[in-house]
Order: structure tokens, then C-alpha cells, then sequence
């Protein structure tokens, strides 16, 4: 099967598709089939068909739950994070591809009236951190109220700035609403961009036998062929329950982070450190017991009084 890349998808008024020059000079590429087999294709829904060249998109579902843990931190605000993994090379066809294997989060919020939402500190911090992990920096993400039918100016021109190189994607999420989307994306001009097909490699075992996969993405503006199957442990969406019954179900270890930092805002002793619970349940214990056995003192003396 061979890699697909969304560049050439794009009509020819938006600019022809056309790749910029690689700002760097070539590097050998690990030699490693691309992994297909275990991947599920999710294409944009209103993306014409697709040709066949390099620089394919492929990232874990470890790294998709990543980028929702990140986003629920602050579910109202547009964070900003960083796409680490490898670039590779098919021995077979000579197709380079990426994989995005892990992520680093930004302690920047963007602003709404930003016009730039990668700042120097941050880019510089996401870059320090994808060389100390002995990655490679592939790309950024943030996450928006909603998507449109193309990539934001903002978004493109900030991607130009920092990520130049053809290989380099962005990716958007909008967790909130009836329809949760998102989408990786790049340039195609310099005038424009496009939402751009991914490979979601699934983690092990979750291919059933019958050659059905477990999905973590439950993005509506994206499409798939292959046979897939919504889990419980879905990655950046939280469905809104007053909607009725739904397909795509919230994780369940991300519903419960959520009701501990309810608790942890309501009840100031959670936000204890562990010493301190520690040492507060022996205190408690301790109390406890001083308790039963001044009950059973008070017991036996009445007992002997009655006498």
C-alpha cells in the first residue's frame, strides 16, 4: 500500500500544491516499513482524492491521549504543545513519512487577539525538550473553539515562521461542541493550506480478529475506509451528554482526572501533599483508636458500677 500526502489533494486555486525547498541540507533516514498494516487512514471528509507522494503523517494513539490530556487541562482556553517522533524512510518504495510518537506541552495560553500563537520561549523550549528526548521536533499543535473548512491564516503564518521544513505539520483540535474536530495540517502556498490525511497507528492489541480496529479519534470532519470500532479510551473529545446516546464514549481515566480536580477545588485537604495525607490518616487512625478504647474503658467501668 503507499503513503499518501495531502499537498497534492488541494484544487489548483489554491495554489498548485506546490512544495517549498527543504531548509536543510538531506540527512540519511532510518530504513523501516511504514506500519500500515496496524494504522487506520482518516482523511478529511471534504478533501479531494489523493495523490501518492512523501512525507505521510502517522501518530500513536499513546501520543493522540497525550494531546487530550493536555487540552482538558483547561478545556476553555487555546493551549500550545509540540509534536515529537522520528522521520523515516520505506525501504521498498523510498517514501519518507513521520511518526509522532510523543508530545510537549507549553505552559502558553494563546490569546484570542494573538498574532503569533508560537512565541520564541515557547518554540525555544519545545525545541530544547524534543533534543533532550533525542527526538525530532515535527511539528505543534494547539486547540481552537472550532475548525473551519481551512487551516487559519494565523495558524499558517505562525507554521511558516517556525516550521519551514516540507515534513513539518500542525495540528488543531476543537474537543468542544455537538461535533468535535480536528486536523493536521500544511501549507500549500503562500497563500494557503489544507487539513491533510493521517495514518492513527493503534496500539497492541487492538486489532480484533475479524481485522476491525479500535479508534481513539472521534473527530467528525474526518473519514475512514478502513473497519474501525470507537473505544472508551478516546482521545481529545468529551461528548456532551445531554445530547442523548452516542457513539464515541469519554475515557474513563479522563472523566475521572476531572471529577479529582472538582474535589481538589472544592475540598482544600486534597491539595495536601502526600506527606501531609500521610500524616494526617495516622493522626486520624490514632484518634480513632483513643476513641474505641476510651468507649470500652467507660464500658467496663459502668458495667463494674452496676455490679
Amino acid at each position: 500500500m503507499s503513503l499518501r500526502d495531502p499537498l497534492n489533494e488541494l484544487p489548483s486555486a489554491i495554489g498548485g500544491g506546490g512544495r517549498r525547498p527543504p531548509l536543510t541540507e538531506p540527512v540519511a533516514l532510518t530504513q523501516l516499513p511504514p506500519p500500515i498494516a496496524r494504522s487506520i487512514l482518516w482523511e478529511p471528509a471534504l478533501l479531494p482524492a489523493a495523490a501518492i507522494i512523501d512525507d505521510a503523517v502517522f501518530i500513536t494513539q499513546g501520543a493522540l491521549r497525550e494531546v487530550s490530556r493536555h487540552i482538558w487541562t483547561a478545556p476553555d482556553q487555546e493551549v500550545l504543545g509540540f509534536l515529537l517522533g522520528e522521520r523515516l524512510e520505506s525501504p521498498e518504495t523510498g517514501s519518507q513519512y513521520v511518526v509522532i510518537s510523543a508530545t510537549t506541552r507549553s505552559s502558553y495560553v494563546i490569546a484570542e487577539d494573538s498574532g503569533d500563537p508560537i512565541p520564541d520561549d515557547a518554540w525555544q523550549a519545545g525545541s530544547m525538550e524534543a533534543r533532550r528526548r533525542k527526538l525530532v521536533l515535527l511539528g505543534w499543535y494547539h486547540s481552537a473553539p472550532s475548525l473551519d473548512a481551512a487551516p487559519a491564516p494565523r495558524d499558517l503564518t505562525s507554521h511558516r515562521q517556525r516550521f519551514g521544513e516540507p515534513w513539518h505539520t500542525g495540528l488543531v483540535v476543537a474537543p468542544s461542541g455537538e461535533f468535535p474536530a480536528g486536523g493536521f495540517f500544511r501549507p500549500a502556498s503562500d497563500l494557503g493550506g489544507a487539513w491533510i490525511p493521517f495514518y492513527e497507528i493503534v496500539d497492541e492489541g487492538a486489532i480484533y480478529a475479524d481485522g476491525r480496529k479500535r479508534t481513539v479519534t472521534p473527530w467528525k470532519n474526518y473519514i475512514t475506509n478502513d473497519a474501525t470500532e470507537a473505544t472508551t479510551k478516546v482521545a481529545v473529545a468529551r461528548p456532551n451528554v445531554g445530547m442523548g446516546p452516542i457513539q464515541v464514549l469519554v475515557p474513563r481515566g479522563h472523566f475521572e482526572e476531572q471529577k479529582l480536580f472538582a474535589r481538589k477545588r472544592s475540598h482544600p485537604g486534597l491539595r495536601m501533599s502526600a506527606h501531609r495525607r500521610r500524616e494526617r490518616r495516622k493522626r486520624v487512625a490514632i484518634a480513632t483508636l483513643a476513641g474505641v478504647i476510651f468507649l470500652s474503658v467507660v464500658a467496663y467501668v459502668a458495667d463494674a458500677v452496676l455490679r
